[in-house]
């Protein structure tokens, strides 16, 4: 009778412990549709065959009673298709088989006289047995463009679509290997904390829904945005009521950007209505700011109309800071000033060493005012008696001696080169010694005997009172070397002069200058002074004596390669400048300005913590100068002159002053040649690129016209400030020795401070030594190379000097990068 149903049936009985079915029979419908039944060897040999996981499919589904299963069509191989239990029973399947059921039930029978119960099977097509909604939900679901996917709570995949199957090209084994952890990616870069986080929301926290959007690159390069939307689902297949996570992707290229898009108008809105706020507020501000303004103009007028009208005056008494400040409110309130204004003030500015000073003062009051000559030359000596009177005296004896100079220079105001070699014969050499070499008999005796162990000379010393003349040689030679040497080792004439470079080479500079014969200076006299100034010098390691005569080598270099040739000095100045070197460290005491003012030391209290070092240093020269009762060197020289040597001795010597460095600077770099057409005189910052890639200055130093008086006594200044720190242009070896005094000097100070129980000033603490080499390259940075560079551009026949100056910066700055 069941052979002639249409429907598929076959009767099989499970064994146990056997992996297969033994077939007992199958109907004609079953062999024509699905092939004959196998034989128990075929069966056998086909389990073999298949993996642990379909044929545990396949069992199931064969030996349930009352089970139904929906199998789907696709490809045989598939490792979750129950119709694999099919080809345990039949030779072969359709590939393309439609969706049917499987069902199993238990079947009664009598075999052989006994009783037994067997499983019969039957298969029906879907479309005659279900419902036909759930039909075309799985056709559509098969069929969707829309990658779904079902994973189980460990995160595997138990189903696919088809599109996303063909997307992940999974078969067989791949189906249950792959993960949630695979399909949440970004930009190709693994994100399991996603996966976890979408795990533990549907599986945990029992959450109805949860959405992820990631941005990956598409296959021609483009970034596309994918949302994935997951969901909680209950499977209801026999033997797997696991619960299960469902995710679907879309793609959401084109909404994610409109989203960017909006809210990048939403942050530029946000911004415009910020800077709208502002600008109301500042409106508001300003507002408030015009009424207050308004107010206090008519407060202005109010009292201007109560006010006497004054006297009018041909004397403009606005100061030059004023008038500066008054053309930065003008632009800063957006107006426009005069091009001839800002150029007068920038020129005020300039000239002026004080501007809170009307611009040209003195000359309003003598030619401008309507006063007369006495009237406003006393007008002059009141307003301008101020705390700079020394740079005024300079400014004004140097104005004088130009008037007076008009035409054909006076012979005491005519610069000179220094002529040495030809000048100064051998009998003058000798008269050199003989006023030098007032010595005690001790250092006479210590004289004879150098002298005697070098020349071997049994009659030396006969005068005890004088030098022997077998040193003169040496020593003379020396002092030519140092008169026309950029690269002079002062070390060698303090040895060969018994440790008195600064008298020898002070006289032996002034007398070969032609100086003393233009102001008839008495060489005795002189020589006394340089005399009593040298053992005024303390023993420091580097504030010495002999860095005194250093810093006068230097200066006589500078003075003699441009600061003469270019007009900057006359006969007065260039005294001056030699005085200066020679004076300016005098009776030093191996401390610092700010230490001697924190310890309130004399010294400090009686200059008032203003520059008291300097002030000590000129104040105590003059004294010595003047300290006899008898006649002074500076008596033959006329009483205008003489006031500006001691004028331009205190400015120079006080601007050696380091405190006052940026501001000597400041007001040398603006008068330093410009690129046409620049008014602004510009700032001082400069970097160390624009220092190195400057083109070098010409050979020559061609005359500087147009230097008021003020400016030329600022070249002056920069110059001892230059040649007061020349070490740093000495050869290496000579620099790194006075480096390494300048050290020693610190480290007393150091350890006078560590036995006060002061702060250690920087660079001074023995027990950090490398501090002082690490400062070297700043130090050349910031203070030197600008320095040196500066005073090059202006004059440019002391160019050797400035590449000395490079060459030992190289080599700091080499050390440093070790």
């Amino acid at each position: 009778m069941l052979d002639c149903i249409v429907t598929p049936c076959w009767l099989h009985r499970p064994e146990p412990g056997k992996p297969y079915c033994n077939v007992l029979w199958a109907n004609k419908a079953a062999q024509e549709r699905f092939g004959p039944p196998r034989t128990q060897g075929e069966r056998v040999m086909l389990v073999d065959s298949f993996s642990a996981g379909p044929f545990n499919v396949c069992k199931a589904i064969m030996t349930g009673l009352h089970h139904h299963c929906v199998v789907k069509g696709g490809r045989m191989s598939h490792t979750v298709d129950p119709r694999n239990a099919l080809l345990q029973v039949f030779s072969s399947i359709n590939p393309e088989e439609t969706l049917i059921n499987l069902s199993d039930g238990p079947f009664p029978l009598i075999v052989n006289g006994e009783a037994t119960t067997v499983c019969i099977s039957q298969a029906t097509d879907v479309f005659e047995s279900s419902n036909p909604n759930t039909i075309m939900t799985a056709m559509m679901q098969k069929q969707s463009p829309i990658h779904s996917y079902l994973f189980d709570e460990n995160g595997h995949l138990l189903l696919a679509n088809l599109h996303a199957l063909n997307k992940w090209k999974l078969e067989g084994d791949r189906i249950k290997d792959f993960r949630v952890e695979q399909l949440l990616k970004e930009n190709g870069e693994d994100r399991p904390e996603l996966a976890a986080a979408a795990v533990k929301a549907i599986f945990v926290d029992m959450q109805k829904s949860h959405r992820i959007t990631l941005c990956s690159p598409d296959s021609d390069g483009l970034q596309r945005w994918t949302q994935y939307d997951m969901w909680p689902v209950s499977n209801h297949v026999p033997g797997f009521e696991a619960p299960a996570m469902l995710v679907s992707t879309l793609n959401v290229t084109h909404q994610r950007e409109l989203e960017l898009q909006l809210e990048a108008a939403k942050d530029q809105l946000q911004r415009h209505n910020i800077s709208l706020e502002a600008s109301k507020q500042q409106l508001e501000a300003d507002q408030v700011k015009l009424k207050a303004q308004e107010a206090a103009l008519k407060a202005r007028l109010k009292q201007a109309l109560q006010m006497p009208n004054l006297p009018k005056t041909n004397v403009d008494t606005v100061t030059v800071a004023d008038k500066a400040i008054h053309l930065l409110d003008t632009m800063i309130e957006g107006g426009a000033p005069e091009l001839e204004e800002m150029v007068a003030v920038r020129n005020a500015m300039v000239r002026e060493t004080d501007l809170r000073q009307p611009m040209d003062l003195g000359q309003q009051l003598l030619h401008s005012s309507g006063l007369s000559d006495d009237v406003g030359q006393a007008m002059v000596d009141l307003l301008q008696g101020d705390s700079h009177s020394s740079a005024k005296q300079v400014a004004k004896a140097l104005k004088t001696a130009q008037a007076a100079g008009a035409g054909a220079p006076h012979k005491h105001h005519q610069s000179r080169l220094f002529d040495g070699p030809r000048r100064l014969s051998r009998e003058v050499s000798q008269r050199l010694y003989t006023c030098l070499s007032r010595r005690s008999s001790a250092e006479t005796e210590s004289l004879r005997r150098a002298s005697t162990e070098r020349e071997g000379v049994a009659d030396a010393g006969q005068h005890p009172g004088y030098v022997d003349a077998t040193i003169v040689p040496h020593v003379e030679a020396l002092l030519q070397e140092a008169a026309h040497s950029w690269s002079f080792s002062i070390f060698d004439l303090a040895e060969a002069s018994m440790n008195r470079p600064l008298s020898t080479l002070g006289f032996f500079l002034l007398k070969g200058s032609g100086l003393m014969n233009a102001f008839q200076l008495q060489e005795d006299i002189v020589a006394g002074f340089l005399q009593q100034i040298e053992k005024g010098y303390v023993d420091n390691p580097y504030h010495s004596a002999i860095h005194a005569a250093g810093v006068l080598q230097m200066l006589h270099m500078l003075i003699q390669n441009g600061l003469v040739q270019s007009g900057v000095l006359d006969e007065t100045m260039q005294l001056s400048c030699y005085l200066a070197a020679i004076c300016h460290d005098y009776a030093h005491p191996g401390l610092t300005n700010d230490f001697l003012i924190k310890t309130r030391h004399r010294t400090a209290l009686v200059y008032n913590d203003i520059s008291p070092l300097e002030s000590m240093h000129v104040s105590n020269s003059f004294q010595v100068m003047y300290a006899s009762s008898g006649p002074t060197f500076v008596d033959p020289i006329a009483p205008d002159a003489r006031n500006l040597l001691r004028a331009s001795i205190i400015e120079l010597i006080l601007g050696t002053d380091m405190k006052k460095h940026f501001s000597t600077l400041s007001r040398f770099q603006a008068i330093l040649p410009k690129p046409k057409g620049i008014i602004d005189p510009g700032g001082f910052s400069i970097t160390m690129d624009e220092i190195v890639s400057r083109p070098a200055p010409a050979a020559e130093c061609p005359p500087l016209s147009g230097l008021t008086p003020e400016q030329k006594l600022l070249v002056a200044q920069v110059a001892l400030k230059a040649a007061d720190v020349a070490h740093l242009a000495a050869p290496l070896d000579i620099h790194k020795r006075w480096t390494s005094q300048l050290k020693e000097e610190f480290f007393r100070q150091g350890d006078r401070e560590r036995s006060l129980n002061m702060k250690i000033s920087p660079l001074m603490d023995r027990e950090e030594s490398a501090g002082m080499a690490k400062s070297q390259v700043g130090f050349f940075e910031i203070v030197a190379l600008p320095l040196f560079k500066g005073y090059v551009e202006l004059i440019p026949t002391a160019k050797p000097m400035l590449d000395g100056v490079m060459a030992n910066y190289e080599c700091w700055h080499g050390l440093q990068k070790v």
